[in-house]
């Protein structure tokens, strides 16, 4: 059974170390040097720590309860004995002055902080990707109940749910396909890494000039592939694929922002009629 440490129920410790009595308990750590200790009593399942104070001063005293009794024996035991090697100290010395606490508590990393160009980057893209959608469906609402056709509600409602998705896909995919073709050329190109095994979907990571490690995911089968990031969103990389990949995906994005334009003209025009 070891003598310098003692373990109450609930998880505290006090342990005698370097010189110091350790007191851990919840979130706090509690450090006394010895030179500050008048004594050290056991007290059945307890072991006080009593703190040097001023002659005529109030005395000061840190308790661990929940202990073994053997343990508080032996540990009050060896205490002591370090304690009569060390000087008598002035009369007027007060121990709780040398008393440390700190925080055991792991503060929160609150994240980076957002930059101006990211901030620009979701309001364009929350613009495109909700506004024609919505507007579509409330300004489709409105004139068919001004025109005394509220029954087409059954018909107007649907459709606008499905413009505001389509316009969300959309302007997903257009904010892709803008990315592989301007990040490459003025963003930051790295090598990523991959750190999946092979036979599943691809994962992959690099590191960014501040030491930070990302990851990427895509369906390929090399041991590294190239990827482009904006300075100020290390984040959130794309691929870099070659001309004709690039210009495929535009080829589908413009089709699907055609069939989203194509369902609100649509939309608008039986709502005036």
């Amino acid at each position: 059974m070891a003598a310098d440490t003692v373990w109450c129920s609930g998880g505290a410790a006090l342990r005698h170390e370097d010189g110091a009595l350790t007191l851990r308990r919840g979130e706090e750590e509690i450090r006394i040097p010895l030179q500050a200790v008048r004594d050290v009593v056991p007290d059945r399942r307890a072991v006080a720590v009593e703190l040097r104070v001023p002659a005529g001063g109030t005395p000061v005293t840190h308790r661990i309860d929940g202990v073994s009794e053997a343990a508080a024996d032996l540990f009050a035991t060896a205490v002591s004995a370090a304690l009569a090697a060390l000087p008598e100290p002035d009369p007027s010395f007060d121990g709780a002055a040398l008393v440390t606490t700190r925080s055991l508590r792991i503060p929160r990393n609150p994240g980076p902080s957002r930059t101006a160009w990211q901030q620009a980057r979701t309001a364009v893209w929350l613009m495109l990707a909700v506004v024609p959608g919505l507007a579509t469906l409330i300004v489709t609402s409105v004139l068919f109940v001004m025109h005394g056709q509220a029954g087409m509600l059954i018909l107007a409602i649907p459709m606008g749910i499905v413009t505001v998705f389509l316009n969300l896909a959309s302007a997903t995919a257009g904010e892709r396909v803008l990315q592989m073709w301007l990040l490459p050329r003025r963003g930051i190109t790295v090598m990523a890494v991959r750190s999946s095994p092979y036979g599943k979907s691809g994962k992959y990571e690099y590191t960014d000039p501040s030491g930070t490690t990302h990851s990427y995911y895509r369906d390929a089968s090399a041991s590294q592939i190239e990827i482009s990031y904006h300075p100020d969103d290390p984040g959130q990389p794309v691929g870099v694929y070659p001309p004709s990949t690039r210009v495929l995906a535009t080829i589908g994005t413009l089709l699907l922002w055609a069939v989203t334009a194509g369902l609100i003209f649509v939309a608008m025009m039986a709502a005036t009629e």
